[in-house]
């Protein structure tokens, strides 16, 4: 079983996700153009994690529902032993991962290793609320352009009111504590566990 999720995964990744992957490599390779990579503050470190990130975030989780269109994973989706929320995991994983890792080479530029860590799990944390928030979307309207708007408008909201609290995209940016990206994170859980399990409640009643 193992190894047929390991080809499953293999397969959906050269077959769908690896064209929006260098997209989305190219689209954040900006960053060193838009943002200093010599930052003296942490609020200047966390510009391109808490600002361009997200916007990266909302375009790659957005597109994990698109529909199947290579015969290949269509087969092996068919068959009784893998379910379409399978592919939805695995294309939820493979960005987590990607975006993580692109964080992870920016932080490594900055040359800041006293707030490495701060950086990194506020970054990450924004890549994975983003995640869930469209994934919830998605499964709780079933429409493709949920998926998008409804994160995109959350990301407005942010930039315009700064009064979410704990909720707020922007926590280091706007000085507040970091320890609030565990609020962030809980959420984040919520949101996935509720949007994956809504996907796999319909999938069994279909």
């Amino acid at each position: 079983m193992a190894s047929t999720f390991g080809r499953l995964a293999v397969k959906e990744i050269r077959a769908n996700e690896l064209f929006p992957s260098l997209l989305a490599i190219a689209f954040c390779g900006i960053m060193p153009i838009l943002f200093t990579m010599h930052p003296t503050t942490i609020t200047q470190a966390a510009l391109p994690g808490e600002l361009f990130m997200p916007l990266a975030a909302i375009f790659c989780f957005g597109g994990i529902f698109l529909p199947e269109q290579v015969a290949g994973v269509t087969d092996v989706l068919n068959s009784k032993r893998t379910q379409l929320v399978s592919i939805y995991m695995i294309r939820f994983g493979w960005y987590t991962v990607l975006l993580s890792m692109i964080n992870l080479l920016l932080i490594v530029g900055y040359q800041l290793p006293n707030f490495a860590g701060v950086l990194f799990f506020d970054f990450v944390t924004k890549v994975l609320f983003v995640g869930s928030l469209t994934v919830f979307s998605y499964a709780a309207s079933r429409s493709l352009a949920a998926a998008y708007l409804i994160p995109t408008v959350y990301f407005a909201l942010c930039v315009g009111y700064p009064h979410l609290g704990p909720l707020n995209l922007f926590i280091l940016m706007r000085q507040q504590s970091w320890t609030d990206n565990w609020w962030q994170l809980g959420v984040a859980v919520l949101l996935l566990v509720g949007g994956f399990g809504l996907v796999t409640k319909r999938a069994v009643r279909s």
